[in-house]
């Protein structure tokens, strides 16, 4: 397998068969679909060993943190050359995902993001709140890393396997398990002069009503902040 999405999945029963039948309409190209069963309980581990693809099976939730850690640990034993995630509650379109895969396998970046504020990209029914939240975090990126981004935020990302055997810094840390990790490893990518990243567009869909995250206020936010702070102050990077 050359390239490798992850999806970590928890209690997303219904979500999840339009993350699959989308995926399967996409036919992307050497991209393979990995989903971590996350100590899901709702039905949606069911779906998840029966889908066709690799998976993984948690048998209780590790966090988003964890499930990515044990996710590299499965890519890195087996070669693949570019990792990337994808939610498992269809806010993502498979589609896209070539997207983020071209700058990395055309040799032109090692770290690439997805953006729903570049031209291409959209965000229908983007919450009111996130909507203003998000540009304070990329000013708050900018403030920790020096890079100006337009989607601090958005989880659609694909990079360069590699680059975790080159990590000097330990991304199996247990505070990381949470929502710290894919943040972590971004920081440390910017703060990097040597490595190349780019921004792509991509859409990032939510429900016109109801619930649309399992972010919690307050708790998770510092999860999701506090990286860019470790990164910085902790010099360690990659060799």
């Amino acid at each position: 397998m050359r390239v490798v999405f992850f999806a970590p999945v928890f209690n997303q029963a219904r979500e999840l068969p339009r993350v699959l039948d989308e995926f399967a309409a996409a036919q992307v190209p050497e991209v393979a679909l990995l989903l971590v069963n996350n100590g899901s309980r709702d039905g949606s581990e069911r779906l998840v060993r029966e889908s066709g693809h690799p998976f993984l099976d948690l048998p209780r939730n590790v966090g988003v943190g964890g499930a990515y850690m044990v996710a590299l640990d499965w890519a890195l034993a087996r070669q693949v050359e570019v990792f990337g995630a994808i939610a498992a509650n269809g806010k993502m379109l498979p589609a896209e995902i070539p997207r983020l895969v071209a700058p990395v396998l055309a040799g032109e970046a090692d770290y690439v993001t997805g953006s729903r504020f570049l031209t291409g990209g959209s965000a229908p029914y983007l919450p009111s709140f996130r909507r203003r939240a998000i540009p304070l975090v990329n000013l708050y990126a900018k403030w920790m890393t020096g890079a100006v981004l337009t989607d601090a935020t958005c989880g659609f990302r694909a990079f360069r396997l590699d680059l975790l055997r080159r990590a000097e810094f330990d991304w199996h840390a247990g505070w990381l398990t949470t929502y710290g990790l894919e943040y972590y490893l971004y920081a440390k990518v910017l703060l990097d002069g040597r490595l190349r990243w780019v921004e792509r567009p991509v859409t990032m869909r939510y429900p016109q009503a109801g619930p649309y995250s399992k972010i919690r206020a307050g708790r998770d936010w510092w999860q999701m902040l506090k990286p860019w702070l470790v990164a910085r102050l902790d010099r360690r990077g990659f060799q």
